[in-house]
């Protein structure tokens, strides 16, 4: 069977396109859309002459009725071909290489390592300087390879056409191989002196593009589509059909393409993890690339104790949260180390605060709760201090300052390094893209927590007469809206912040500039007019319809927050139990005698414990029958506002909300019976929806 030029793209090229483009489409962004504009125009630019020659000289040739017509001596479905290659191979590339945190490999050192010690910061000529690793590092010697075989090359072309003195025997037919090697060998020797380098999983990419294009190509010639010319090669196959000089085009340009989309995605990964460059590139695709361009000719080197952070961070994920580690991968790298950094964080100050010592257990109510309030209190003062010396940042005395930010840290008894380095990792990146109201929030939250009781409420029941109530902080509807909105809906909001910062910021440092108005919007008792009163008063109108619609997000998100949080309420009711904390409003309760029998359940008691413990289910409809109902209210209110958000931004975030409202549906299948462990969430189930969430 015969096909012609543009029947090989229309079914062996632009199919596999359809399909990549469908299943990344959601997280396709101005990172990904200038990887195709950029490759696609230096892969016209660079091919179109040295293509025109090799067809001047019958390099290969194409039958009648195979092509529509050409521009020059090459077929239009040729030129088409300089754009879809890049494009099938840049998507190819995204999808395999998505999982990755960071684009490129960390010194081994720091890989294998956990946290990094911060020493007395080295001085040189009165100034500080960051203890910085070149994750872009000049590399002269693979460079050189690269350009060696460019002379081969040039060798060999010299050889084809200009002398004959010795030719080998072969003279004409090393015009093709030589020819490839002058013409491609050169950018990706000058690509690789910059510092492009691969990982594991770029070689996956290149394997696969070239191995379908193999194939595609021998399906071509074998048809008939077009065919290599005998005297311009040395008659060498990898199989048949399939000439030498072919198989060595294909992987070289596969090779290419994705050197270049790796090198682009490691200074993307830049522009977020240093402070002296914007997070966020332009829209403009020129400014875009002169960016990119100012970033690879002159690397910031990045401070170890992020690279080392992130490590520890993905490892705390693994531990803490499987369903957040699945759940990251909606969003896009630059997105997910944001995420990553501010999960890790949140994760370790909730742990320190709920485990002040090894051995909890053997400590007095009275030392627990003095622990933990000495805790929360270093909490606050090291996150207020970070935000007063991130301006100064990347001045040369930050690092002066983060020796400050240690002693404060030194302050917390049993602190591990892991966790200590979240907190240097929350502090070198997140100041410039969240303001700290969020945060201090979520610090309210763990006031509110400290208030019960630090010692099964139980034993305080039975040794002296209490009222129960004193014990317990959420009395109201209120309370638990103000605590699930300090908890969650700060979180929320803090997400929100993040996606604009990372993806709509266009080529501010500190994209934290455009949140003047968060200051006001975090205080309770101020309405958007009033916000928005203070805000002009400042700003004079600029921007202001841009204002409005960022403040109806946050406090939109800030009810989805809350939202989810009631239903983590409500799986957790006996879990919360278990260590006296009650989250539902006393005034759910008919009577006392309805409150210890969620504090007091002799199923709950760990002296009852068995190895069927877990399964043993309790009904609390009643109270979760409102919870959920209240849940599902705010949710109704809010979820349109999702639509809002920056594109890449909305499909993980639907995505977290639709898996996390299966438990609520679990719960209310089960009709509000639940155990120790919550609730069972049908594994499958979540997935499909999560898939639709994500992709329709």
């Amino acid at each position: 069977m015969s096909y012609t030029y543009m029947q090989i793209h229309l079914y062996f090229i632009i199919p596999p396109i359809i399909l990549l483009w469908l299943i990344y489409r959601p997280l396709i962004g101005r990172r990904e859309i200038i990887k195709f504009l950029w490759l696609g125009f230096m892969a016209t630019i660079w091919t179109t002459p040295w293509d025109n020659f090799i067809l001047s000289q019958d390099g290969w040739t194409y039958p009648t009725g195979s092509i529509i017509g050409k521009i020059g001596y090459i077929p239009i479905e040729e030129h088409l071909f300089f754009i879809l290659q890049p494009i099938l191979i840049i998507l190819l590339h995204l999808i395999i290489t998505h999982k990755r945190l960071l684009p490129f490999d960390v010194d081994l050192k720091l890989h294998n390592g956990s946290y990094v010690e911060r020493k007395k910061p080295d001085v040189k000529d009165g100034k500080t300087n960051l203890q910085g690793i070149q994750t872009l590092r000049r590399r002269p010697l693979p460079s050189l390879l690269w350009s060696g075989l460019s002379l081969l090359g040039l060798r060999l072309v010299l050889q084809t056409h200009l002398y004959t003195p010795t030719d080998y025997g072969m003279k004409q037919t090393m015009f093709y191989l030589g020819w490839i090697l002058v013409w491609i060998n050169p950018v990706i020797a000058f690509l690789t002196f910059l510092g492009a380098k691969f990982t594991r999983s770029d070689w996956v990419t290149v394997f696969v593009g070239t191995g379908h294009l193999w194939i595609v190509d021998t399906i071509a010639l074998r048809s008939g589509s077009w065919s290599i010319s005998p005297t311009t090669t040395l008659g060498v196959e990898v199989w048949r059909g399939l000439p030498i000089e072919e198989a060595i085009f294909f992987f070289l340009t596969t090779y290419l393409i994705v050197l270049s989309s790796s090198l682009i995605s490691h200074i993307h990964t830049l522009l977020v993890l240093s402070p002296s460059l914007p997070p966020c590139p332009s829209l403009n695709p020129l400014a875009h690339i002169q960016l990119l361009a100012k970033v690879a000719f002159n690397p910031p080197r990045i401070d170890k104790h992020i690279l080392a952070g992130l490590k520890d961070a993905e490892r705390t994920l693994k531990k803490g949260s499987k369903s957040f580690e699945i759940a990251k991968l909606a969003f896009g790298r630059e997105m997910r180390l944001g995420l990553v950094v501010i999960y890790a964080w949140c994760r370790v100050t909730d742990d320190l605060i709920d485990d002040p010592f090894e051995n909890t257990s053997e400590h007095s109510s009275e030392s627990l709760d003095i622990a933990r309030s000495n805790i929360l209190d270093s909490i606050r003062k090291h996150l207020i201090q970070t935000y007063e010396i991130s301006n100064l940042y990347p001045a040369s005395e930050y690092p002066n300052q983060l020796v400050k930010l240690d002693k404060i840290l030194d302050e917390i008894p049993n602190l591990k390094l892991s966790d200590r380095s979240a907190f240097h990792l929350f502090s070198l990146i997140i100041p410039r893209l969240i303001p700290i109201y969020p945060f201090l929030e979520l610090c309210n939250g763990f006031s509110t927590d400290l208030k019960f009781p630090s010692k099964p409420i139980k034993n305080l029941y039975e040794k002296e007469a209490i009222n129960i109530s004193d014990k317990l902080p959420i009395k109201t509807t209120e309370d638990l809206l103000i605590y699930a909105d300090d908890v969650a809906g700060s979180i929320a909001s803090s997400i929100c912040y993040l996606s604009w910062s990372i993806l709509d910021s266009s080529n501010l440092i500190n994209p934290i500039e455009n949140y003047n108005f968060s200051k006001n919007l975090h205080n309770y008792d101020k309405s958007i007019s009033t916000i928005l009163k203070e805000e002009e008063e400042e700003r004079k109108n600029k921007d202001q319809e841009k204002i409005i619609k960022r403040i109806k997000i946050i406090k939109c998100a800030r009810e989805m927050g809350i939202s989810l949080q009631l239903i983590n309420i409500s799986r957790d009711i006996i879990k919360d139990g278990l260590i006296s904390r009650l989250y539902i409003p006393l005034s759910y309760f008919n009577s006392t005698n309805s409150i210890i029998s969620i504090l007091f359940n002799n199923n709950n008691s760990k002296e009852n414990e068995n190895e069927n413990q877990n399964q043993i289910e309790q009904n609390y409809n009643e109270f979760i029958e409102k919870l959920l109902n209240l849940a599902d209210n705010l949710k109704n209110n809010s979820i349109n506002s999702i639509e809002l958000l920056p594109n890449t931004s909305k499909s993980g975030i639907k995505t977290m909300i639709i898996s996390y409202y299966e438990i609520a549906i679990s719960i209310k299948k089960n009709k509000g019976k639940i155990n120790e462990r919550g609730i069972k969430v049908g594994k499958w189930n979540r997935i499909r929806k999560s898939i639709k969430a994500f992709w329709i």
